[in-house]
C-alpha cells in the first residue's frame, strides 16, 4: 500500500495531505513517542506500609507524525509550507489515518512545529507534526453496526477479529443474545466516558438489558407498542424516546462491554429490536 497520510477536519470530508501540498512525503510515526502512558493511581492510609492500589488510567499522549517537503524552488517552499500551517491552523480536532493504520483513527490537536530548511536558502525540509490525544486511543473507523465494519475496508491486522467475523451481529430481534467487542479494553461510558449508543424499538410493559459478562444493566421503566425508538447514549448517560430526552422514564442505569463476548439478556418485553453501535478502541 502506497504511504498516506489522510485527515479530517471538523464536518469536512477526509483527504490525503499530498492533495493539498505538492511536495510532501509522509514518513510515519515517530514510534518512540507513541506508547500508552499508564498511569497507576495510589492511596496512602495512615499506619499502613505501602499504598493501596486504586485503579489504572491512560493518560493523554503524543503523536508525532514525520513529514519530508521538498519543492522545485524557494518560492514554491514557501508557499507549500504556508498551505501546511493553513490546514493546520483551523483551532479544530484533527482525525488522522495512515496508510499503516488504515482501518484505524485518532483524534488529535496540533502542538507547535517548525517548517526549518536543511539550510538556509533550501527549499528542502524535515520536520515533524505532534499531535496532542486527549483521549489517547485508536478508534475503528467504522462503527460496530456500520455494513463496512468486517469488510476489507474496515478491518486489519491486529483489530481482534474474532474467528468468525461473517457471523457477528450488532442488530439483534430475540431477548438473549451476545456482542462481540473487538477493542482493546472495555468500553465503558460510565467511568471512562467511552461512546456507546444502544437503539432500541420493543414491545411490552418495560425493558431491562442485563449484560451479565460485566454485570452491569439499563432499564426503561415504561410501555412501547415497537412503534417507537429508544435511544441510550452512554456518553452523556441520556435516554431519548424519538429524540426527546426522558431519562426520568429509567433507572438511570447504563451498560459496559467487555473485550470479546458479552452475554446479554433482555426481560420485560415480548419482543426487541436492538443495536449496538460503538467504534472499537485500540491502545496503539
Amino acid at each position: 500500500m502506497e504511504p498516506f497520510f489522510k485527515i479530517k477536519i471538523g464536518d469536512s470530508d477526509e483527504f490525503n495531505i499530498t492533495d493539498k501540498v505538492p511536495g510532501i512525503t509522509y514518513l510515519g510515526v515517530d514510534d518512540a513517542s507513541s506508547s500508552p502512558q499508564f498511569t497507576n493511581n495510589y492511596q496512602d492510609l495512615s499506619g499502613k506500609d505501602g499504598s493501596f492500589f486504586v485503579g489504572q488510567t491512560f493518560a493523554k499522549r503524543t503523536f508525532n507524525e514525520r513529514f519530508i517537503l521538498a519543492s522545485r524552488n524557494w518560492e514554491d517552499y514557501q508557499l507549500a509550507k504556508h498551505e501546511i500551517y493553513k490546514l493546520f491552523g483551523r483551532r479544530e480536532l484533527i482525525r488522522v489515518r495512515t496508510d499503516v493504520n488504515n482501518a484505524k483513527v485518532y483524534f488529535g490537536y496540533v502542538n507547535p512545529f517548525d517548517i526549518t530548511p536543511i539550510q538556509s536558502g533550501a527549499n528542502y525540509a524535515n520536520f515533524t507534526i505532534p499531535f496532542d490525544l486527549p483521549k489517547p486511543y485508536r478508534y475503528s473507523l467504522y462503527r460496530s453496526d456500520s455494513p463496512y465494519t468486517f469488510q476489507q475496508s474496515g478491518w486489519q491486522f491486529g483489530m481482534n477479529l474474532p474467528s468468525h467475523p461473517d457471523s457477528v451481529s450488532y442488530q439483534f430481534t430475540t431477548n438473549n443474545f451476545k456482542v462481540y467487542n473487538a477493542s482493546d479494553i472495555k468500553v465503558d461510558p460510565y467511568f471512562q466516558n467511552h461512546d456507546l449508543k444502544i437503539i432500541i424499538k420493543f414491545n411490552g410493559d418495560s425493558l431491562k438489558i442485563h449484560n451479565k459478562t460485566t454485570d452491569t444493566t439499563w432499564a426503561y421503566n415504561e410501555s412501547s407498542d415497537g412503534n417507537h425508538t429508544i435511544i441510550w447514549d452512554g456518553q452523556l448517560l441520556t435516554t431519548y424516546l424519538d429524540g426527546e430526552q426522558v431519562n426520568g422514564k429509567t433507572d438511570f442505569g447504563y451498560i459496559s462491554l467487555d473485550p470479546e463476548w458479552n452475554d446479554i439478556e433482555c426481560t420485560g418485553a415480548n419482543s426487541v429490536d436492538i443495536t449496538f453501535s460503538f467504534p472499537f478502541i485500540y491502545l496503539i
